[in-house]
């Protein structure tokens, strides 16, 4: 919930320049791909997810999925002792439609969980699906009997629709519309439509960095648009500033957009998918997470902070709802919520000072596809879903290029080679527009080049040294041997 603020002495405004509720990333989690996972897998995934910065996961549960009960059981003991943040979304496609008694009673068994994550302006236990408007008509009921505050996907009724169906029963909504369609760019067109229909309910952006599947059994095999995706809807986040963020996701390897760590127990689906190749397994993502940091630290500070070098002082309070009295060490403002607030609950303010995001650490990350586009057979896969989009080949909108993100404190030089043959890379992207600290980025073809990748960053000092700042390797080479003679779409991620 948004709050416009009595106003501040020109001291304040200079040393506050916002005041708002708190911000949180999380990140889609497969809970049926994780069938197999122990106590120590989750708590792994936790610890990995917060060192990237990530606040919690959302946990996709399918309706009678009989290890259901186990993950939940391991998910909310490791995430309670972890700090880490937890809610549902129900899928509704994955099986069978969940009926409203079992959403009702999952809620109210895990909500009181001190991992739940309840907004800090509501305190309800947030709850989301995948899809199921057919069924929205069962969440005045189930809000009844839980009081969650209710954010579901209904991305194939369009935003508008969505925020109107069953008297308008959601209370925000998330969209899964979160890749290009066709050979175009990814823009925020959609998010706009969701911000509009919403009318000053939240709204969970979606962010995500890749889509190939190719699994036959559940009539799916097709791409969307990836290249330079993950850092362009990043930058669109920081710019947006949404209420919320979702990065799809964790552990969707099925659809290629999984951020976290590929384990052989998760795989199973390739098989019960009669996928004819698995195009996740030794096909790592996690160079995704390296800048995640950075990226959140940005979206949640606003989008109008910059990255220097000094690190940003953060002080986290939480006063009264209606009457909130702030106390800063070399300043002293009386911030009073308008009398026409409907909140009734605390709610937690972050009072963030003028120093900027700092980059505490340069890093780079590349990812590339390990065959070229003319390898091998493409595997039947098509470019944008046939089943409601116009259809191209895929090599029509994933180039054969090796694309490069850096985290730079000030600039310097970037060198990409392929089985020791060099690129002649270059920063063609630089978010400082002259110089400074920030994101450099570019890209370099491969088509003719295999072999181990490598892409590194060097700085020329002042006395004519040039010395190595950071470097990726160690990834999958790039070959024009397909495994079952098809090209994988799916790409490898390496970072410093």
């Amino acid at each position: 919930m948004r709050y416009s603020f009595s106003v501040l002495t020109a001291t304040a405004l200079a040393l506050l320049p916002f005041v708002q509720a708190a911000k949180e990333v999380f990140a889609h989690f497969i809970v049926g791909n994780a069938p197999n996972y122990d106590l120590s897998d989750w708590q792994d995934d936790i610890a990995l997810a917060q060192n990237a910065s990530i606040d919690g996961f959302v946990l996709n549960i399918a309706s009678q999925d009989a290890s259901n009960a186990n993950s939940l059981t391991n998910a909310f003991r490791a995430a309670n002792a972890a700090n880490f943040k937890l809610f549902f979304s129900f899928d509704y496609n994955a099986q069978a439609p969940w009926s409203k008694n079992d959403v009702t009673t999952l809620i109210n068994r895990w909500a009181n969980e001190r991992s739940y994550f309840k907004p800090d302006n509501t305190y309800k236990p947030l709850v989301s699906t995948f899809e199921g408007p057919g069924h929205a008509e069962d969440w005045h009921d189930i809000k009844g009997k839980t009081n969650c505050l209710f954010i579901p996907d209904w991305s194939s009724l369009g935003a508008a629709n969505a925020a109107t169906t069953a008297s308008s029963v959601a209370d925000g909504l998330f969209s899964f519309d979160a890749w290009p369609k066709g050979p175009s760019v990814m823009t925020t067109e959609v998010d706009e439509s969701y911000r509009e229909a919403l009318g000053g309910r939240p709204y969970m952006m979606p962010v995500a960095g890749w889509f190939y599947t190719n699994l036959p059994g559940w009539n799916k095999n097709w791409l969307w648009k990836g290249d330079e995706l993950w850092d362009t809807r990043w930058q669109q986040v920081i710019d947006f500033q949404p209420d919320f963020v979702e990065i799809l996701t964790w552990n969707d390897y099925g659809e290629s957009h999984y951020i976290g760590p590929v384990r052989e127990k998760s795989l199973g689906l390739f098989q019960s998918g009669n996928a004819p190749l698995n195009y996740a397994k030794n096909i790592p993502h996690d160079g995704w997470r390296k800048l995640l940091p950075y990226y959140i630290q940005q979206y949640k500070q606003g989008s109008k902070a910059q990255p220097t070098k000094t690190s940003t002082t953060i002080v986290t309070m939480a006063p009264t709802a209606t009457s909130i009295t702030t106390v800063v060490t070399t300043l002293t403002t009386i911030v009073t919520a308008p009398a026409s607030s409907k909140t009734s609950v605390p709610f937690r303010v972050k009072v963030v000072a003028q120093e900027n995001v700092a980059v505490k650490e340069e890093a780079i990350v590349a990812y590339y596809r390990i065959n070229p586009a003319k390898a091998c057979n493409n595997g039947n896969t098509t470019g944008n879903d046939p089943n409601y989009q116009q259809v191209y080949a895929p090599d029509e909108l994933l180039q054969d290029n090796i694309f490069i993100t850096a985290l730079l404190a000030e600039p310097a030089d970037i060198s990409v080679s392929v089985g020791g043959r060099d690129l002649n890379a270059t920063f063609s992207k630089k978010m400082p527009q002259v110089g400074g600290a920030g994101i450099y980025s570019g890209k370099v073809l491969f088509t003719n080049s295999t072999g181990d990748v490598v892409v590194s960053v060097s700085r020329t000092l002042q006395n004519g040294t040039t010395v190595l700042i950071v470097e990726a390797r160690g990834g999958p080479s790039i070959t024009t041997e397909c495994v079952g003679g098809m090209v994988n779409w799916n790409p490898a991620v390496i970072s410093s």
